[in-house]
């Protein structure tokens, strides 16, 4: 066999073995991929909004878990603690949340308590309200230690639990036949607008094998988009309307009583 016979022969091995390996990890991703579908890519909200419901389906590959994180978008908010004196609840110490989202909700195809999720991709991946990453920090300079930290974090997020903005929801997902899931979104009255995110993972042993951004746009609409956005952009012009609109409800007010 003559020398460039041998060299073909040893590019074509070469060929082949880098296109085995390759092409192999993308072969076994693309057999977990997951594939997730919103019902519909908007919520519009108007003066009667009281929440709405939202589906997601998909399909996922294998025995593996579900696990959807609907994630708001990011506001700044100031907590107040409340001190009692002399009977009386007063305000104590201002501090800020900074870039904390304005809402957050877990839904999982697995229980709280299984060990079906490691420790590890929840702390990386904010797969719970104990591991959600939330910036504390005093409105005035002065420091503040790990404990009053956590203090004012654990109650920042229990309020926005009450409010029903925050939650976890363990097996919500329902799974169907054929690798089949679907899970229904519940969205409260009190929904902030902007654009949310909705992750969707697929997760099996303990780590996360395939994952998918679905994004979500809250709105307003109707008359109370109109006013909300007049009064974002003319804010002088509609305070003099309100204060204009109040004195002639007094004045027509008066007028009947007199007439009376």
């Amino acid at each position: 066999m003559s020398t460039v016979m041998l060299r073909s022969v040893f590019l074509y091995l070469c060929l082949m073995l880098f296109s085995w390996f390759s092409l192999s990890p993308a072969r076994v991703y693309a057999e977990e991929r997951i594939v997730v579908d919103l019902a519909r890519y908007d919520v519009p909200i108007s003066t009667g909004f009281s929440g709405s419901n939202l589906l997601l389906f998909g399909a996922a590959p294998g025995d593996g878990d579900i696990l959807v994180k609907l994630r708001g978008p990011a506001q700044n908010y100031l907590v107040l603690e409340k001190k009692r004196f002399a009977g009386l609840w007063l305000n104590g110490e201002r501090t800020r949340i900074d870039s904390a989202p304005a809402f957050f909700h877990i839904f999982t195809s697995g229980d709280e308590g299984d060990d079906w999720l490691s420790s590890f991709e929840k702390a990386r991946n904010d797969f719970s309200l104990n591991d959600l990453r939330i910036n504390v920090s005093p409105a005035k300079s002065q420091f503040y230690s790990y404990s009053k930290s956590q203090k004012f974090r654990d109650a920042f997020i229990r309020r926005q639990r009450n409010l029903g903005l925050y939650g976890e929801r363990p097996k919500s997902i329902d799974k169907l036949g054929n690798n089949l899931f679907r899970v229904l979104l519940t969205l409260p009255a009190g929904l902030p607008t902007g654009t949310y995110i909705i992750e969707t993972f697929l997760v099996s042993e303990g780590k996360v094998l395939s994952a998918q951004a679905t994004p979500l746009f809250v709105r307003r609409s109707g008359s109370g988009a109109v006013v909300f956005n007049f009064a974002e952009q003319f804010s002088f012009l509609y305070g003099f309307c309100a204060v204009v609109l109040a004195l002639a409800a007094g004045f027509l007010a008066n007028r009947l009583f007199v007439w009376r």
